[in-house]
């Protein structure tokens, strides 16, 4: 899909291998949430198609740099924390993973505290729970790369 006035595509990628399964290995969700939270936040998120509502954890809002809710937040009080030009590339991906019921991930700006930006990694899926939901986990970006792939759905 190409983005009006930009350079940017988005691209379905096959990730190539077997689905990890966690049963396998004998570690629970919870676990895995944990273990990866340890090293750095990380943030849990599910947003409700119909509604527009994202409910997100302690370390998701805190990425964005909002105060922890105890409700949903609106999609678009979150895509205003994001830069402009990203947050409409943002919007695209939705629309498109919502479209195409697949999965995604990009790396894109989120504006901090002092008016500058850093770089926060997203990844997610779709899934058809509820009316259609998209949900997954979102991070600090240490690499100084922006970018955005799509996975097959």
């Amino acid at each position: 899909m190409q983005t009006e006035n930009s350079s940017l595509h988005f691209d379905q990628v096959d990730r190539g291998f077997l689905q990890q399964q966690r049963d396998h290995v004998g570690v629970s969700g919870d676990e895995i949430i944990d273990l990866l939270g340890s090293m750095t936040p990380l943030g849990i998120w599910r947003l409700e198609i119909e509604t527009g509502h994202v409910y997100w954890s302690e370390d998701s809002a805190r990425i964005h740099g909002m105060e922890k809710s105890d409700g949903p937040v609106s999609l678009s009080r979150i895509l205003a924390s994001y830069h402009p030009e990203d947050a409409k590339i943002i919007e695209e991906l939705m629309g498109s993973a919502t479209v195409q019921r697949n999965s995604f991930r990009f790396v894109m700006r989120v504006k901090d505290s002092k008016g500058s930006y850093r770089l926060v990694a997203t990844g997610g899926g779709f899934r058809a729970d509820n009316g259609g939901e998209l949900f997954g986990f979102c991070h600090e970006y240490q690499d100084m790369v922006r970018s955005v792939v799509m996975t097959g759905g």
